[in-house]
């Protein structure tokens, strides 16, 4: 099978769908078949380039994005695209963006007279998503522009996906008309490094890490609610002086977390490693250093740094929203949006109970392979497959 992808984000981008993408890539490409990626020219980004079998990366013109540094977003490359796909003759196009490059897959799809498919990795008419607008007439008509917009792209698709239920639901009822279908995030399981105990005492002396470590990782961005994070962590390190918070990634929110930690007075307890190869995260085994990953994000689909930590056995604390409830159930705790002693509290009981740990790391594991990238593709396969196959009797 051929298939073509549109995304107007992609590795070496910093993000969870790129990350996902490029998982997903992998897979198809590792079974045979070959993938097309159209993304925007990200020559300033000096880190490792995405390779893999089967799959072949198109960059196109950018111009910058204005809230995020590394986001771009692909113009004038219809001609481009046009001419790639009739040499590449596409069986399928899959557009995973709503912007830009997500329009160049609606009207490739048009001339080509090719089945179209689109997956809605995030609902931008979210607040969260809005937060850089600062009254909240202006948030509400944003909000009802980008619903009107995203019904209008996603209705352009033969079918929909979604990586969460919860979106799934949401998006069937807020005017969608093509068919939408849940399809997770797909991890990859297989030979994790798990660190030794020296191993982990090691890491923990490099780093300068206390004996117990609640972990993040990711994007630093301000709809993340990191600051929250930190907030439950002040509170844990009132009756507890040997934690850590360790916070792996970078990110326009990271100048003013360490600016809350200062403030705070917890500076030396919280270490900001900026930026780590993906790649080299991952096989290093460093995420298992954590004892439990945390996160006050309100708005998680089927995030890749909640699967990957489970993937290590992390117990998860996160907030009762979105894609998180469909997560974590006996492998961790719930807590409200916004309540950061909540937060504190769930984080501390799993701390302070080694048994509590153990069983939520075991649930973990367990729960993890429901999203292996080999289940996740295998589905994503057989919808492709049932589009062609109709397109082909019309």
């Amino acid at each position: 099978m051929k298939i073509a992808y549109f995304t107007d984000t992609f590795l070496p981008q910093l993000n969870g769908i790129a990350t996902a993408l490029a998982n997903q890539a992998k897979e198809l490409g590792k079974q045979g078949h070959e993938i097309l990626i159209f993304t925007p020219k990200l020559d300033d980004i000096k880190r490792t380039k995405f390779v893999a079998k089967n799959v072949t990366v198109v960059h196109l013109p950018t111009v910058p994005a204005l809230i995020y540094t590394e986001y771009k977003f692909g113009v004038f490359g219809l001609p481009r695209i046009i001419k790639h796909l009739i040499k590449f003759k596409p069986d399928i196009l899959h557009s995973h963006t709503p912007f830009t490059i997500g329009l160049d897959a609606v009207l490739a799809a048009k001339v080509l007279k090719k089945p179209l498919v689109g997956t809605a990795h995030i609902y931008f008419t979210d607040s969260d998503y809005l937060r850089f607008v600062k009254y909240d007439l202006a948030v509400k008509l944003l909000g009802k522009i980008s619903e009107r917009y995203l019904n209008f792209m996603f209705n352009q698709c033969d079918l929909v996906l979604a990586p969460s239920k919860a979106l799934t639901s949401d998006l069937k009822n807020n005017g969608f008309k093509k068919p939408i279908l849940y399809l997770p995030n797909g991890v990859i399981l297989k030979t994790p490094k798990f660190l030794t105990e020296e191993e982990k005492k090691s890491l923990k002396s490099k780093y300068g890490l206390k004996d117990k470590v609640v972990l993040h990782f990711g994007r630093l961005s301000y709809e993340k609610n990191i600051d929250l994070l930190i907030k439950a962590f002040y509170l844990l390190t009132k009756n507890n002086k040997n934690l850590s918070l360790l916070i792996i990634g970078d990110g326009p929110a990271k100048k003013s977390l360490g600016k809350l930690s200062k403030k705070l007075g917890i500076e030396k307890q919280v270490l900001f490693t900026g930026f780590i190869d993906h790649q080299i995260l991952i096989s290093s085994g460093m995420l298992g250093v954590g004892d439990v990953f945390a996160t006050a994000s309100t708005m998680e689909n089927n995030p890749m740094v909640v699967l990957e930590t489970m993937v290590y056995g992390l117990p998860v604390v996160g907030v009762k929203q979105a894609g998180l409830i469909e997560l974590v159930s006996a492998n961790g705790f719930l807590v409200e949006p916004g309540n950061y002693k909540q937060l504190a509290e769930k984080i501390d009981k799993i701390l302070s109970n080694k048994d509590l740990a153990k069983k939520m790391s075991q649930q973990s594991l367990r729960l993890i392979r429901n999203y292996s990238i080999e289940k996740s593709v295998n589905k994503l396969i057989r919808m492709y497959q049932t589009l062609i196959s109709k397109a082909g009797r019309i």
